[in-house]
């Protein structure tokens, strides 16, 4: 199976690129009121009315007219879609590029728009280039070169790797085969972010012109801060689980969090509702896949409550990031604890898949022989118990 990624390559400044992007952008703006007037959104009857006019007026390359069309009349058919319809104004310094046409790749290097150019990446891809597209980021421009990768099967065998999420730190994992415990705090980044907001929020109660205007220049920053974030993060998370060896790493089914969280506190809503657990786990997901590496979603119900070795459930067995269990005073890293039973919580869930044919796990779980199949079930449980040592299964479970 093969998929597409993209990766952002540094090109420099270019006066090269600054005057075609002036250009594409005013002609753009000049097709975009064309659409807006005779509502056309057939690309190729508006490259027959105006290919000419865009060739002689704005200077355009042959093929970035044609993609220049079908550009405009997408923005609108999106506008269409969405049951709206107003004038498109394109201001951003993108520019969308053909490759073998408008990005050429041979042994002498890479030309892009007619112009040879030094791409300043560690790790660029030799094969599988496709359409990308070029954009200004201040004065320097950057490749968004999309290229495709072969994604490899999943593996049939190897460790278990559960991953906690949390707020005060982002991710905290632990795995089945050893007891190398992985975490990843990013509370340099929750601060710029939250600078960020504290920022933005001065500067909207000013009210006046220059206030908005400053505010649109912000927008943008605190998703840059934490998209960079979330992609460190994954990317550390992931190459974890492939030193270990995993096949699978379990993660947490937040979907509701933001709802229950309706009750609670200004402070403590904006914090969860602010709190990019998705998208983290969609970039764990897919570059997971790409090493052949199972991602799998667990409920996490009372995970951060109850003991990985009794089984016992109460929430007062932890106390902040401290987790004391009242009943066997077992003690560890609250998140810890919550990554080894989402990670407990898979593989009991495995275990019932090839004795009884179902992948939910008993709801009530206490002390467990995994080996005989024999459950006691005197706690009320969160999905988890004691003894459960991933390696007492049979081979093929983990």
């Amino acid at each position: 199976m093969k998929a597409i990624r993209t990766i952002k390559i540094k090109i420099g400044e270019s006066d090269h690129i600054d005057g075609i992007s002036t250009n594409y952008l005013a002609a753009a703006c000049w097709v975009s009121k064309q659409v807006f007037a005779s509502k056309e959104l057939n690309s190729n009857r508006l490259s027959r009315a105006f290919y000419a006019v865009v060739r002689e007026k704005f200077r355009l390359p042959s093929q970035l007219a044609c993609s220049l069309f079908r550009q405009v009349t997408a923005s609108y058919k999106a506008q269409k879609a969405l049951g709206r319809w107003s004038l498109c104004v394109y201001k951003r310094p993108t520019i969308p590029l053909t490759y073998r046409r408008d990005l050429l790749q041979n042994k002498k290097g890479v030309t892009i728009l007619g112009k040879p150019v030094t791409l300043q990446h560690p790790a660029i891809p030799e094969t599988g280039w496709k359409d990308s597209k070029v954009k200004r980021i201040g004065e320097v421009w950057y490749l968004c070169l999309a290229h495709e990768i072969e994604i490899p099967d999943l593996k049939a065998e190897g460790s278990i790797v559960g991953c906690d999420f949390g707020i005060k730190r982002l991710m905290v994992a632990t795995n089945s085969a050893n007891s190398r415990t992985f975490f990843f705090k990013g509370g340099v980044e929750n601060h710029r972010r939250s600078c960020i907001r504290r920022e933005r929020a001065a500067i909207q109660s000013v009210g006046t012109k220059g206030s908005r205007r400053l505010l649109r220049r912000m927008s943008g920053h605190e998703a840059a801060v934490t998209v960079s974030m979330l992609h460190r993060a994954s990317k550390q998370l992931v190459a974890y689980a492939v030193e270990n060896d995993a096949r699978t790493i379990c993660l947490e089914n937040l979907a509701n969090t933001r709802d229950s969280s309706l009750s609670k506190g200004k402070e403590l809503r904006s914090k969860v509702h602010r709190w990019p657990y998705a998208q983290g786990q969609f970039f764990v997901a897919y570059k997971a896949a790409a090493v052949g590496i199972e991602t799998e979603i667990i409920n996490p119900k009372n995970t951060s409550r109850g003991c990985p070795k009794c089984g016992f459930v109460s929430a007062s067995n932890r106390k902040g990031l401290r987790f004391c269990c009242q009943k066997c005073s077992h003690k560890d890293d609250a998140d810890r604890v919550g990554s080894e039973n989402i990670r407990l919580r898979s593989v009991v869930g495995a275990h019932c898949a090839t004795s009884t044919g179902s992948f939910e796990a008993p709801k009530n779980i206490g002390t467990s022989d995994l080996t005989t199949g024999m459950f006691d079930h005197g706690h009320s449980g969160c999905g988890v118990g004691s003894g459960l040592n991933p390696r007492a299964f049979r081979p093929g479970i983990l």
